[in-house]
C-alpha cells in the first residue's frame, strides 16, 4: 500500500474511533444532553427549592466526575419543565407532580416525562418570633390564604391586627403544592384561591426575610431553608388530633400534613452522564447532602 493510502486509512480509522466514542458517551435518546449541550454537559433548571440542593449535588458529583460540565439554575419547576419539554434542560428540578398537560406538551414534542424521586421535604409554615402562635388547624390555615380570615385574632394570635399573607410566585412548584394542599383543602374545592393580597415572592430566602421582619406576617417555606428568623408553626390535620411540626421523622412517616417529593425530571429513561448523574444523587454521597442541607432522603426511616 502506498503511503498516501495508509495515510487515508488511518485517517479514516480515526473518524470512526472518534464517532464511535461520541455515541458511548451520549448512550441512548432517552435523557441524553440535548442540541445545545456537549455529550458531557448538564443543564439542570427548576424548583428553587431544589436550587441549593442542585448546586451541592454538583459541586459533589464534579469532584469525581471532573469531566462533566453541570449548569444549575432556578426559575421554578414549571420553568424546568417547560425548559425540558423544549430541549434546553436535560433536567428539570420539581417540587411537585408533572402535570397532565405538561406531560401532553411533552407528547405533542415526541417527549415521555419520567420523574426521578432523589428527597423528600415538607412545606413550614413559618410567622415572625413575635407571634405567639404555636400551632394552628390546616382548615384555619387555608381560611387564612384565601382571605376569609383576615385577623390574627381569628386565627389564636390576638393583639397582632390583620394577617400579612406571604406566597412564592405561580412559577413555584412550593406554590403549587401548597395550594393544592391547603388553599383548596387537598383539592376537595378548586373554587378556592390565594387571595388577592397575598405578597408573591420569588424564592423561599424571599418568603423568610419578609416573615422575618414583619410581626403580622406569615408564610410558607421548604423545610431545608427554615432559620432562627422566623418561628415554625405546627399543624393541625383536618381529622383533629395533636398538632405534628415537620421534621424528617414526620415527613418520612407521612404524619407531617404538608410533606411532599423531590423530583429530578428527565425525557425517557436516562442514559450517557445524565444517568450517571442521577445514580449518584440518590446514592449515598447524594442522600448525604440531602440531609446535610435539612431535606428527607429517598428511603430514610
Amino acid at each position: 500500500m502506498t503511503r498516501m493510502g495508509r495515510s487515508t486509512l488511518a485517517g479514516i480509522l480515526a473518524l470512526a474511533v472518534a464517532a464511535a466514542a461520541g455515541c458511548s458517551r451520549t448512550g441512548g435518546t432517552g435523557g441524553q444532553a440535548g442540541p445545545g449541550a456537549g455529550a458531557g454537559s448538564i443543564r439542570q433548571i427548576g424548583s428553587t427549592t431544589m436550587l441549593a440542593l442542585a448546586e451541592k449535588w454538583r459541586g459533589g458529583f464534579n469532584a469525581s466526575h471532573p469531566d462533566v460540565s453541570i449548569a444549575v439554575s432556578g426559575g421554578g419547576s414549571g420553568t424546568g419543565i417547560k425548559a425540558l419539554i423544549s430541549g434546553t434542560a436535560e433536567i428539570a428540578d420539581s417540587s411537585r407532580d408533572v402535570k397532565a398537560e405538561e406531560m401532553k406538551q411533552a407528547e405533542a414534542a415526541g417527549m415521555k416525562l419520567v420523574s426521578h424521586l432523589v428527597a423528600r421535604d415538607g412545606m413550614a409554615v413559618i410567622v415572625n418570633p413575635a407571634n405567639p402562635l404555636r400551632e394552628i388547624p390546616l382548615a384555619v390555615l387555608s381560611d387564612v390564604y384565601v382571605g376569609k380570615t383576615r385577623d390574627w385574632g381569628q386565627a389564636g394570635a390576638p393583639g397582632l391586627g390583620a394577617i400579612q399573607i406571604a406566597s412564592r410566585d405561580s412559577a413555584s412548584g412550593t406554590y403549587e403544592m401548597f395550594r393544592e394542599t391547603v388553599v383548596t383543602l387537598g383539592g376537595r374545592d378548586k373554587s378556592r384561591d390565594y387571595a388577592p393580597e397575598a405578597l408573591k415572592q420569588t424564592s423561599n430566602e424571599a418568603v423568610l426575610a419578609l416573615v422575618g421582619q414583619t410581626k403580622n406576617a406569615i408564610g410558607y417555606v421548604g423545610l431545608g431553608y427554615v432559620n432562627d428568623t422566623v418561628k415554625v408553626v405546627a399543624i393541625i390535620p383536618e381529622r383533629g388530633g395533636a398538632a405534628v411540626a415537620p421534621s424528617a421523622e414526620t415527613v418520612s412517616s407521612g404524619g407531617y400534613p404538608l410533606a411532599r417529593s423531590l423530583y429530578c425530571v428527565t425525557n425517557g429513561e436516562p442514559t450517557g452522564a445524565v444517568k450517571t448523574y442521577l445514580d449518584w444523587i440518590k446514592g449515598a454521597e447524594g442522600q448525604a447532602i440531602v440531609r446535610e442541607l435539612g431535606f428527607v432522603p429517598v428511603g430514610a426511616p
